[in-house]
């Protein structure tokens, strides 16, 4: 009881001085709580201790390769000299205040990437950020060595990387904004910039969700520390004018989200990339600021992140990834009436999704963050046009298996695929604040009655139980040898302590 009293204290505390946001009327909410299920028999399953120890450091980030048959790879990013706090010797040097030579020092972190990616260097690269604003996008390619990127200022506020792009930008905007920056860049960076303006060609014309990012990743083994990485969209007027933009706003129909503009703004995008490293970092956003992609969703791939800090508030770190994060901050703004901090769309055989351990779950002290409402996570049903679960009110309504996710009213077809990603997340040794739901902190996708609709799956056997209601049959028709015994754990805590 004193060690809860003396966290709640310190909560309080922390929270004193944190500015509250704007009262608003508060919207239509289309995403409805989760409740308790047939196979788990609650909205808050707890991990037993045994199970528990399957969530360690070590044994999350031991897998990597092919989802269902990943290799035993064992990597201790604690040792690294990076997270030992180990001073480096700068391959080259970013500072916005000297003059540039191109070989050793730059104005900007894209140029000394894309030098380090043109290199062909095989040792590691360090590359020494001057405290300072950089504003700017920085893509690291795959193609390139090994790079470990890090500020010198006396916390990771000192040094800041941002830029402001949303879903809604124009592939055009794009071009206009940083067309430049990438002019004269590493071929490799510059097929990364090309990749933007080309779905944003083949999509609606917008950059995306995928091309909003600030800082983008590929490459294996980048590391970063003390630093801070931001999207700054809406950060000067507040996020409160999206409301509207992910949930309906009393829309009652199938499809609430149809002909809605999205403004999803990415602050770190991680892709493909495996044993990446991050240390004593800020991500500063919204709605989306970190988007952990495997690229390939049967492929696993690790992420680490230490002593860092994290902000956003719906869906603020998602992806189909593994990542362990450790005695982090995690910080829910509320700027709007729901809040989700994760949307994991982890593939039901990777081993785990998102993984938090010994971290601090904390608001901003606005009126909708104290009313207590807000989520841990919601599985992000990825890719779908139409639902095989729950009941649409429309005539004729069906949704099966196909070879494409597609609706045209009133049927549509739903891949294994996208069935598959059926999102997985623990938080363990953690401090919970008041503003996460006490009874229900796991939230269903959507509303039930809406095409995006799909209930919260809280392990193996709630997976298996809605596929057979929607008429589905595991074995038959995707190919499944048997049930999962004992079940999968998808949704799950161990030792929390809740404020």
């Amino acid at each position: 009881m004193m060690r809860r009293a003396m966290l709640a204290a310190t909560l309080a505390a922390t929270l004193a001085g944190a500015p509250a946001a704007q009262a608003q009327a508060p919207a239509a909410d289309s995403s409805t709580a989760a409740r308790a299920t047939a196979s788990t028999g609650t909205a808050r399953p707890q991990l037993s201790a045994a199970r528990a120890a399957h969530y360690s450091y070590s044994e999350v980030l031991k897998y990597a390769g092919p989802a269902g048959s990943e290799r035993a790879d064992p990597w201790d990013p604690l040792a690294d000299p990076l997270a030992k706090g180990a001073s480096f010797v700068p391959t080259y040097v970013v500072d916005a205040a000297a003059k540039p030579d191109g070989v050793k020092t730059f104005n900007t972190v894209q140029a000394a990437v894309s030098r380090a990616a043109a290199s062909g260097q095989r040792e590691r690269v360090y590359i020494l950020v001057r405290p300072g604003v950089y504003q700017e996008l920085v893509y690291v390619p795959a193609s390139a060595t090994p790079l470990t990127l890090y500020g010198e200022g006396s916390s990771a506020a000192a040094t800041k990387i941002t830029a402001r792009l949303d879903a809604a930008t124009t592939g055009a905007s794009y071009t206009a904004q940083f067309g430049a920056q990438f002019a004269a860049a590493d071929p490799a960076v510059q097929a990364m910039h090309a990749l933007v303006k080309e779905r944003a060609a083949a999509g609606n014309g917008n950059i995306g969700t995928f091309g909003s990012m600030t800082m983008w990743v590929k490459s294996d083994g980048f590391q970063a520390r003390n630093l801070t990485i931001e999207n700054g969209y809406n950060k000067d007027t507040g996020n409160a004018r999206e409301e509207c933009g992910e949930r309906p706003c009393g829309k009652t129909d199938i499809n609430p989200q149809q002909n809605v503009v999205h403004h999803q703004a990415v602050a770190l995008q991680v892709e493909g990339a495996d044993k990446v490293q991050f240390e004593n970092i800020r991500l500063i956003g919204f709605q989306d600021t970190l988007f952990l992609r495997a690229a390939d969703t049967r492929v696993t791939v690790r992420s680490f992140f230490n002593k860092s800090y994290i902000e956003g508030d719906v869906d603020f770190i998602f992806g189909d990834s593994t990542a362990f994060f450790l005695q982090s901050e995690i910080k829910s703004l509320g700027d709007r009436s729901t809040s989700y901090v994760g949307a994991p769309n982890t593939n039901h055989k990777t081993r785990y999704g998102l993984v938090f351990d010994q971290c601090r779950f904390t608001h901003d002290g606005s009126p909708f963050a104290l009313a207590g409402k807000f989520y841990l996570a919601r599985q992000w049903f990825h890719n779908s046009r139409c639902t095989p679960y729950g009941k649409v009110p429309l005539p004729g309504y069906a949704c099966v298996l196909g070879a494409a996710s597609q609706f045209r009213s009133p049927a549509g077809t739903i891949t294994p695929t996208v069935l598959e990603t059926v999102g997985k997340m623990a938080v363990l040794n953690s401090r919970i604040g008041a503003h996460i739901n006490r009874t229900t902190p796991w939230s269903d996708w959507n509303r039930n009655g809406t095409l995006s609709y799909r209930p919260a799956q809280f392990n193996s056997d709630d997976y298996w139980t809605n596929l057979r209601a929607a008429g589905i049959d595991p074995v038959k028709e995707l190919g499944y040898t048997r049930q999962p015994v004992p079940a999968d754990s998808y949704l799950a805590e161990y030792n929390n302590i809740y404020e």
